[in-house]
């Protein structure tokens, strides 16, 4: 992805111009990589808006020749990361002390029955599984980016992709050659 570096130095400076721009060249990125682990638009906006404002609160501290995308992608990763273990720890709350909501599933559009399956296997992989394979398959990352965005080395990416293949062929009944 092309970046001019000159708009961080401009957003530095108090530039809102720059911060427009910013948010204007990176928002596709950003919400493609929410929405690979959350489907509810307003959960993708809302997590959208605070990687931006992450983004905008720590802006002195970016240095204009680091590598902004790979950061932007790894702030936005942990973000979800966030989010997810927010919300494990609501879904335990409520399986505990209060009734299960429902409404979400009821709300969902009927999907193909193997897209389906596989969607549901996917997301009921654990997020140290999942999030490297979603980056490597379907943001099409290296094993280097994706090592760099998730603070991983590549060997432990290398693995984690290896498993989370592994554990989708044996949900999905299938080999995994299918999956790769």
């Amino acid at each position: 992805m092309q970046f001019d570096r000159e708009l961080i130095v401009r957003a530095q400076a108090g530039d809102r111009s720059a911060h427009e721009a910013i948010i204007n060249q990176f928002a596709p990125m950003v919400f493609r990589l929410i929405s690979r682990f959350f489907r509810a638009r307003e959960d993708v906006e809302d997590l959208a808006q605070d990687v931006f404002l992450k983004l905008f609160a720590r802006i002195d501290q970016i240095h204009p020749e680091a590598n902004f995308p790979g950061w932007l992608a790894r702030v936005t990763v942990n973000t979800c990361y966030d989010e997810l273990r927010k919300t494990r720890r609501r879904k335990t709350a409520m399986e505990t002390y209060g009734p299960d909501l429902v409404a979400e599933k009821s709300l969902a559009p009927p999907e193909p029955e193997l897209f389906g399956k596989a969607r549901l296997a996917l997301q009921g992989l654990d997020p140290k599984l999942r999030i490297p394979l979603v980056l490597k398959e379907v943001e099409e990352m290296s094993v280097e980016e994706i090592a760099r965005t998730m603070g991983l080395t590549q060997t432990n990416v290398k693995v984690r992709l290896f498993r989370a293949r592994k554990k989708l062929a044996s949900i999905l009944g299938g080999s995994e050659r299918n999956i790769k």
